[in-house]
C-alpha cells in the first residue's frame, strides 16, 4: 500500500528567492539585508527602489517571501 512513498518535491522559488538567487554575492547581500530590514524598506519602497534600477518584482512578492508564506515556504 504505501510502495513509492517519498516526500513531495519543493517547487520552484518565489519570485523574490529567484531574484536573490540570480544576483552576485555583492548583489544578494544587499538585497537580503533590504529585505531583512522592513523598518526601513516596504515591499512597495522595495519594489520601486528594484524597478528603477530595472528589475521588476510585485511588492505582494516580496511581502509574501517576508512573511514565509511564499511558495518556496511551504512544506
Amino acid at each position: 500500500m504505501l510502495e513509492g512513498l517519498s516526500p513531495k518535491t519543493k517547487a520552484r522559488p518565489c519570485a523574490t528567492q529567484a531574484l536573490i538567487n540570480s544576483l552576485d554575492d555583492k548583489d544578494k547581500k544587499i538585497l537580503i539585508d533590504a529585505l531583512n530590514n522592513s523598518q526601513i524598506w516596504s515591499s512597495s519602497a522595495l519594489s520601486k527602489a528594484l524597478k528603477e534600477r530595472g528589475i521588476v518584482i510585485a511588492d505582494h512578492s516580496i511581502t509574501k517571501h517576508r512573511n514565509k508564506i511564499c511558495v518556496c515556504s511551504r512544506d
